[in-house]
């Protein structure tokens, strides 16, 4: 009886084990990216916070956040895409986006932010993960 108790209890633990593996290896398989088990989505700017933004940078290029900065550079460029978490020093260039921009915009979703780094408007969570951003054709030199 206790053995036949041991090799049910054996194969249920096999099979369970069997499942959760394969169930992982299929989302690494479908490249899915999962927050607490589901698939991570972004929120995106629209095509009027867009236009909003080209405007306002259109007008105030030469201001903060929109002037070159020294320590921006391709790295941190080519790192500014949606899923990226910032760094450290990425945390300390970004600014928050301009009011005066935002309130074009509408209120960041709850949890989210504008801020403004690079010359770029980033929106971010709470733990400074890019969700959208909008680019600005800048000159990056002196």
């Amino acid at each position: 009886m206790k053995t036949r108790w041991w090799v049910t209890a054996c194969v249920v633990a096999i099979l369970a084990f069997t499942v959760v593996g394969a169930r992982a290896a299929d989302d690494h398989n479908r490249g899915n990216k999962h927050n607490h088990g589901q698939e991570m989505k972004y929120r995106r700017f629209n095509n009027r916070q867009r236009q909003r933004a080209q405007i306002y940078y259109n007008q105030h290029r030469n201001e903060d956040g929109f002037r070159h900065d020294d320590r921006w550079n391709n790295d941190y460029e080519g790192r500014l895409r949606p899923g990226y978490v910032f760094d450290d020093d990425m945390r300390r260039m970004s600014r928050p986006a301009p009011y005066e921009m935002t309130r074009g915009f509408g209120r960041a979703p709850r949890g989210y932010r504008y801020v403004v780094i690079g010359g770029h408007v980033v929106m971010v969570d709470d733990g400074y993960r890019v969700h959208d951003l909008i680019r600005f054709d800048i000159n990056l030199g002196h």
